[in-house]
């Protein structure tokens, strides 16, 4: 069996070339397909240690690093409307989609993803940055941007968390767009909608074709001190790790 100590190493090189795993995504594109299975053979070295998973070694913050499937999809939003679908097909038709329509032509880009564990208030907090207009150029014309940077933090809050059998369950609750310092916010849409929670829960439970309340759960498959990773229904592997400074602000 491998050192724990380099197979982490391996972990984040791949991570970081991969650019958090979205390189690997064969929607994107086919390349470095021999990193996907490389990083498979990793993570499931790390699963054979057995170390003991608790809810103290759990709580905290940490930083998404990598991910088999869309960034996005590690929110418990986007759990919950995994779950409710009921179809690994058809989610992941859903949420290609879903990246096609803000994605598109580079227009929006995910940042900085955040999680934080609290089993004392029994809560799930999720963030992920969004930068919309980050690159938007004319080429060889000239090298000025055309539009501004906008941007925002989009919240996910989950609670009556729990720890069964080393998977992690939870009940969505509220979401809410707040600002991210060193972005503007996007003009009109900021004024109407931002930094205001919105009731997830309740809306969703009104909806006909919901028959259960929104909730998710995602199996622990290694956990240390500094890095976690963990796996959905479907197995997609999340890999998250301790952050160097702690930049979450939920507050809004």
């Amino acid at each position: 069996m491998q050192d724990i100590y380099e197979v982490k190493k391996k972990i984040y090189q791949i991570s970081a070339i991969t650019d958090r795993g979205q390189r690997l995504n064969p929607f994107v594109s086919s390349m470095y397909q021999e990193k996907l299975k490389e990083m498979e053979q990793l993570v499931n070295s790390l699963k054979k240690q057995n170390l003991e998973i608790s809810e103290e070694k759990l709580s905290g913050e940490w930083e998404l690093i990598y991910s088999t499937v869309e960034l996005f999809r590690s929110s418990p939003f986007f759990l919950a409307i995994e779950k409710a679908l009921n179809d690994e097909y058809k989610s992941n038709l859903f949420f290609k989609l879903h990246q096609l329509q803000v994605g598109s032509f580079g227009l929006s880009t995910i940042g900085r993803i955040a999680q934080n564990i609290d089993f004392e208030k029994k809560e799930f907090i999720s963030t992920f940055d969004t930068i919309i207009f980050g690159l938007t150029t004319i080429p060889i014309l000239g090298w000025f941007k055309l539009l501004p940077t906008f941007g925002g933090r989009v919240i996910t809050l989950a609670d009556e968390l729990n720890l069964n059998d080393n998977i992690l369950q939870m009940n969505l609750r509220k979401t809410k767009v707040s600002k991210v310092e060193g972005l503007n916010k996007i003009p009109i849409f900021s004024k109407l909608l931002m930094d205001r929670w919105y009731p997830v829960k309740e809306v969703w439970e009104k909806l006909p074709w919901n028959k259960e309340s929104p909730s998710c759960e995602v199996s622990v498959i290694y956990l240390d001190e500094e890095i976690r990773i963990m796996k959905d229904i479907y197995g997609s592997i999340f890999i998250y790790i301790r952050p160097t400074i702690s930049l979450l602000n939920t507050d809004g």
